[in-house]
């Protein structure tokens, strides 16, 4: 506001330099400024401040020109941000917007004892520099020689290229909407600028239509109160328009006001601020009029500024009242009128006069100004984004017993179409604090939303919307870092990440997958944001298989189950179970035994070898028959004698694995020597002789000569040849003998055929 106040005091004072011009002689004098002259060098500082105001003075001296205070320039300049250079467009600008005819820029330097002066003079509205010179002058002494010398030049170039050119015929259109109101002690007038470039008006009165008419104001204002007047008398007014070159426009059209006894001005009783309106409430004078005549009705007028000028909004015949045209003298019986006006800008100060007028539509003196604020729109509007689907907004509300709520609209572009989404009632009267609303109604992530809010009278009545906001939601949330997993374990890999920063992200979900490339499916939901690890051990009730390898991504999830993207992959590979045992061996041709041997696994964890065994070349089951720590080598022991039998190991290790069988190897125990053939008895000389053929196995140690006896065999003899000789059974006895081979092992055959022997 401060801001706005400042600008209207540089305002009226440009307006008043150029009124003040105007009132001189306007015609023949040109607006001037002079800028501070510059000092290019550090030696000329101070001299660029001393030539500028000695050429001001000097061009003050000529009454052809209106120079322009340095106070007002400077304030101006400091208002608007500009500056003093010698840049042409810069010089353009400013001297544009003062109204200025002309502008002297320069610069001042010094190299020893000579000063030197570069001056240039810019005419504003032929945008060229109409002038320009260097003047030198030696030392201090002949610097004021040489400033009255470029003074004279200045003036000289304006008179002659400026001043001598003006024409003195009008140059522009001038006032329309010419108007006026005329009372028993003044006239007012009013008019339009059509040119907006009037820096000033001047008001002309004659007492005859055709004239003479005397000059009787020169204002600033397109309105003009006339109050040198006489009751009961026409004047005829005309206007025409000064521009800020001094030049005249044409004549308003003629216009001509009676002075007469008029009502009393109406008194207004109270204006309220609504939203986009004005309620306004006024009564008759209460004091009587020396006016006979009956009042026929009201006029309304509304300003912006206190000082106006005042604009008609309304005028109010009785009828309109209520009141019937035959009625019209008990129109100011009335107590009060009231009228809504409509249309207004939110959150202004307007000004009122109400006038009434009779019969013969003469109108009275304007009541004294009131002044009423519309309501304003709504203020200190904010929201808060980067929220998972939710804006929250908050504003004042609104400090007026008029409104009773408010409504919020949402867009997704800024200059697009505004839904209203929301209506708010007004908080309790007096209530302090912002209103606030939380919006969740189908918003999306990582969206921009734009937001107003407007105020409400009733459901017809609106304010205009607040300034717009715009807010981000949250996207997802950010991707987990440093996704991890552990292998070498069994049957189970271990996953790990980084917790995530963002404090919204509720929990993670980790996703699998057998090849790196390929679909992820959901391995576990977890569930808060601290939880950054999980040991996969299973597929439902299925464990995972050993040495295999399994991909992992992970994201965030936040409370609506948004997720982030997917990190990055890892794998992580199972235990291997121990590789198959290699060349496992057995040693056949052993007596009852095998000695099994084999290569130890390249595993270092191995703990424990199985060895297995079935029976015969083929078919036969395998059963486990021992387990050997920490060695390659076993013995399987009280075996059949001439048994093949078939072997393989596996290997298990310290964790459990256990890895696949070996190859099968086939062994064959030692068999036993075949019983020995051709075995025949013989009697000779009391003796019985025994004979057998030789085993053809090359081990045989022995053979065992034995007797069949009742309970069994009994041994008799171990010979190394192939007979035996013992004396006969004595006459008419018996004796069955058989024979059996035995190996260097100690394997003995079965027995031979059975001979018998009777005594003779």
């Amino acid at each position: 506001m401060g801001g706005r106040k400042s600008l209207w005091v540089v305002l009226t004072m440009v307006l008043l330099f150029s009124a003040s011009s105007a009132c001189a002689e306007m015609h023949s004098s040109v607006k001037i400024s002079v800028f501070n002259f510059g000092t290019p060098s550090l030696e000329a500082s101070g001299y660029g401040t001393t030539v500028t105001n000695m050429l001001v003075d000097e061009l003050k001296a000529d009454p052809a020109l209106a120079v322009l205070e340095r106070k007002e320039l400077e304030a101006f300049l400091s208002l608007n941000d500009l500056r003093q250079d010698e840049n042409l467009d810069n010089v353009l600008h400013i001297g544009t917007r003062l109204g200025l005819n002309v502008i002297v820029v320069g610069n001042v330097g010094k190299k020893g004892s000579v000063i030197t002066i570069n001056c240039n003079v810019v005419h504003i509205e032929q945008r060229r520099s109409i002038f320009s010179t260097q003047l030198r002058a030696l030392g201090d002494a002949g610097l004021t020689t040489e400033v009255r010398k470029l003074g004279a030049m200045i003036a000289q170039t304006i008179t002659t290229q400026i001043v001598e050119r003006r024409d003195e015929e009008p140059t522009f259109k001038g006032p329309v909407n010419f108007r006026k109101r005329a009372g028993n002690k003044r006239v007012y007038l009013s008019w339009e600028d059509p040119s907006q470039t009037a820096v000033g008006f001047e008001v002309m009165r004659s007492l005859a239509e055709e004239g003479p008419f005397a000059k009787i104001a020169t204002v600033t204002r397109p309105e003009f109160v006339d109050q040198e007047v006489d009751r009961n008398t026409t004047y005829f007014y005309k206007i025409r328009s000064i521009d800020s070159k001094g030049g005249r426009s044409e004549y308003s059209s003629l216009i001509a006001a009676e002075t007469a006894l008029t009502p009393n001005p109406p008194v207004i009783l109270r204006a309220e601020g609504h939203i986009k309106s004005v309620h306004l409430t006024w009564a008759p004078n209460p004091i009587s009029s020396e006016d006979p005549l009956k009042l026929k009705g009201y006029k309304l007028f509304r300003s912006k500024v206190e000082p106006g000028p005042y604009r008609e909004v309304a005028n109010i015949l009785g009828k309109s009242l209520g009141m019937e045209r035959d009625a019209f003298s008990t129109l100011d019986k009335l107590s009060k009128v009231t009228f809504i006006d409509n249309g207004l800008a939110d959150g202004e100060d307007y000004y009122y006069q109400v006038l009434a007028y009779n019969e013969k539509n003469l109108e009275s003196e304007f009541s004294f100004p009131m002044k009423v604020t519309t309501v304003p729109i709504v203020k200190g509007l904010s929201v808060q984004g980067d929220l998972i689907r939710e804006v929250v907004l908050t504003w004042e509300p609104v400090n007026s017993p008029v409104v009773n709520g408010y409504y919020v609209y949402r867009s997704m572009m800024e200059d697009g179409s505004f839904t209203r989404i929301k209506k708010i009632d007004a908080p309790p009267s007096g209530q302090p604090g912002i209103i606030q609303h939380v919006d969740k109604e189908g918003l999306g992530d990582n969206l921009r939303y734009y937001y107003r809010v407007t105020s409400f009278e009733d459901p017809e009545t609106e304010s205009s919307p607040s300034v717009t906001v715009s807010v981000m939601t949250k996207g997802k949330p950010p991707t987990p870092q440093n996704l991890t997993a552990t292998s070498g374990l069994v049957k189970r890999i271990d996953v790990s990440w980084t917790p995530s920063p963002q404090t919204e992200v509720q929990g993670y979900n980790l996703y699998w997958s057998r090849e790196k490339i390929g679909q992820y499916e959901l391995l576990k939901k977890i569930e808060g944001r601290l939880n950054t690890a999980y040991s996969d051990a299973s597929r439902g009730l299925e464990r995972l298989d050993d040495d295999a390898t399994y991909y992992y991504t992970i994201r965030a999830y936040n409370r609506v189950d948004v997720e982030s993207d997917p990190s990055e992959v890892a794998s992580g590979t199972t235990k291997a179970v121990p590789s198959k045992p290699q060349g496992l061996g057995g040693e056949s041709q052993k007596v009852r035994e095998v000695p099994l041997s084999w290569s130890a696994n390249p595993e270092s964890d191995i703990d424990t070898y199985h060895i297995y065994r079935a029976p015969g070349k083929d078919g036969g089951e395998f059963d486990r028959i021992a387990k050997v720590r920490g060695g390659t080598y076993y013995v399987d022991k009280d075996l059949k004698d001439g048994m093949v039998y078939r072997y393989r190991i596996l290997a298990e290790d310290q964790d459990g694995l256990v890895s696949a069988f070996s190859d099968v190897i086939t062994v064959e125990t030692k068999s036993r020597p075949k019983r020995p053939g051709a075995f025949t008895a013989d009697l000779r000389g009391g003796r019985v002789e025994l004979r057998w053929k030789a085993n053809a196995e090359t081990d045989i140690a022995y053979y065992t000569v034995y007797e069949k006896r009742f309970f069994g065999l009994e041994k008799i003899e171990t010979v190394q040849k192939t007979g035996f000789v013992e004396p006969a059974p004595e006459k008419g006895k018996k004796k069955t003998y058989v024979v059996t081979a035995s190996s260097l092992d100690g394997l003995e055959s079965d027995p031979s055929a059975e001979v018998t022997i009777v005594g003779r």
